[in-house]
Order: structure tokens, then sequence, then C-alpha cells
């Protein structure tokens, strides 16, 4: 070991370093390391996570790191430089390497390097920073493999590995998005409507939930696409979409089924109440305003669940009673 001792004046700070490196290296005592140190110490580990601003996140450090390799340290110096910065502080610049046993295995740790800085007052000496750094680009031929480089590429793999995951789930809310939600009105899909339904008549047969449909279909949509364009229909159908999901609870599933046409399930709902239901929205649709300067009526069907019916064929009988609604004059409701 190469000392380097400027003049007698430094010979306290050399004994406050040397009790330090006997208290946390040779004997793994956390108080006598402890008390040490300074209030304002502030130190750098050779982890990415063993930094410190104060007193008490060091001593969490210190405390952790003699719980997880509680053996004695053997320490060789390869150099170690102490040198007077004024009257009252002083820093140690030392080069070392380490070897203790850790759950029975022998782990070396070769080139270390170690800044210490130490202020003294009219009463003690104290520590008031270090920095230990671990050249990940010099391994000896003895030396175990380096746990701290291990440490910081598992860091690293673990960040990598939360933002891949993140990306992955926002992917697929997005995918799940574009599969349950349409586009251009916001409600739900065709295939998220479709697989409720089958969910909801299952419900049906099992509990005995009744629950009804309601399918309705703006009249005469396909002459106001002509007449106007179909931008203008869009607005239209995003408008009437609008209308639709305030009026229906929260508990109801709306959904574009396609075109002009809409659906939506309520469970745990009776004929009656789908029906005053659907006549709000016939009559909010009708005295709604739009760009276009005809009326905008829709014609509705509703029907009830059916213990022996499927949801397919459910469906189909709603959708008759639709059409139903539309040979007999529109804007009104047929109700099976």
């Amino acid at each position: 070991m190469n000392t380097i001792i400027q003049n007698e004046n430094i010979i306290p700070f050399q004994d406050h370093f040397d009790q330090y490196i006997k208290a946390y290296l040779t004997e793994r005592d956390w108080s006598k390391t402890a008390a040490l140190l300074a209030e304002s110490f502030c130190g750098f580990g050779t982890g990415l996570e063993e930094r410190t601003y104060n007193l008490a996140e060091a001593l969490l450090l210190y405390e952790k790191d003699i719980e997880s390799a509680p053996n004695q340290i053997q320490v060789h110096f390869h150099k170690q430089e102490l040198q007077l910065i004024d009257a009252n502080n002083a820093l140690v610049a030392a080069e070392l390497d380490m070897e203790t046993v850790i759950l029975e295995q022998t782990v070396k740790f070769n080139n270390l390097r170690l800044l210490l800085v130490m202020h003294r007052d009219e009463k003690k000496v104290e520590i008031v920073g270090m920095h230990l750094s671990f050249p990940t680009d010099v391994h000896e031929s003895d030396e175990s493999f380096p746990l701290k480089e291990l440490e910081e590429r598992t860091h690293l793999l673990r960040k990598m590995v939360d933002q891949r995951t993140k990306s992955l789930k926002q992917a697929y809310d997005e995918l799940a998005d574009l599969i349950n939600r349409d586009r251009l009105t916001q409600l739900s899909s065709r295939h998220y409507f479709e697989e409720a339904l089958i969910n909801e008549q299952i419900r049906y047969k099992n509990f005995k939930r009744d629950y009804t449909l309601l399918l309705m279909d703006i009249d005469d949509f396909k002459s106001i696409n002509d007449q106007y364009g179909h931008p203008v229909g869009d607005e239209i159908l995003k408008s009437v979409a609008e209308i639709i999901r305030k009026i229906a609870r929260k508990t109801d599933i709306v959904a574009r089924w396609g075109g002009d046409e809409f659906v939506i399930l309520l469970p745990e709902t009776e004929l009656d109440m789908a029906k005053t239901i659907g006549e709000s929205i016939r009559e909010a649709v009708q005295n709604c305003e739009y760009q276009v300067a005809v009326e905008i009526t829709l014609s509705i069907g509703i029907s009830g669940s059916q213990a022996n019916c499927e949801a397919q064929s459910l469906f189909r009988i709603v959708d008759d009673a639709m059409y139903r609604a539309k040979k007999s004059g529109k804007n009104q409701i047929v109700c099976v």
C-alpha cells in the first residue's frame, strides 16, 4: 500500500479513514460505521441505485449492504493517497481489491476506486462524502463475475422489459379498442355487441334475468347521402349516435350495427321500460336540428328475451319488427 502523509495535521484524518475501513469492511458493523459519518453526508456507490443525498438514505444503504453480505471483507490497497484540502478538510483517493464470502461462495472485486471526503471541527473528524466506482472494463482472471455490472445490467434489462410490457399493453388496448369500438360514432362495435348479446342470453337461461333488444334505423338515409353527400351523412350518424348514447342508461350496451342501423341491449329490462326508452330516443332524434333541410326520423323494433330462442334468432325477431315499423309508415316503434 502506498500512503502519502504530507504533515502531522493529516494524522487525525488518516486515523478516521482507518476506523472507517475497519468498521465498515473488516468488522461489518453498521453502528460503528454510522458514528463516523457527518449529518451532511452524501455519496454514491457502484450500483445504479446506490446513491444518497442525505444521512438517512446513506444509513439505509449501509444497512442493506451489510445485511446482504455480513461476512468480513478482506481489503488490499494498491494505492492510497490522503491529502489536505485545507486545515479542516481532507480527501482520500484509493484503489483497492476486496474479497469476501457470500452464500458460501468467495467473491472478489478488483480495482475498485474510492474517493472519501472528511471534515474536522474542534471536536472530531467526520466523513461528509464518499464515491466508490467499479471499472467494469477491468476484470482480472481471478475475479468473480462482476456483481455490480450484473446489477446494472439487470436494472437496465428490467427497465427495458417494463417499457416493452407497457408498449405491448398499449398496443393491446389499441387493438381491443379498434375491435370493440366503431370508429365513426365511438359507440360499441358490432363484434362487441354480438359477444355481449350471447353472454346476456346465457345469463338469461341460467338466472332468468330478462333483457330487451332495441334495433333502430334512420329512415330514408340513402336519399340523404345521395342528396347531401357522405360527409354530411356521417355527421348525421354521429349526431344520432350521441342522442342515443345520452338517453340510454349506463348499464345498456349501445352499438352501431352497420350503416345507419343502431342497436341497444338493455339488461334486466322488460318491454314496457324498453318501449319508454325507445320512444324517448325517437322523439329526441326527430326534434334535433341537423345540417340538412329534411326531417330525420327513426324506425324502431323492440323484442324481449325468450327462453326457447337463441340470441341470433331473437335478433332476427327484432329485425323483423323494425322493418314492420318502416312498412307501416316509418318514424314509429313496433314492439314484439
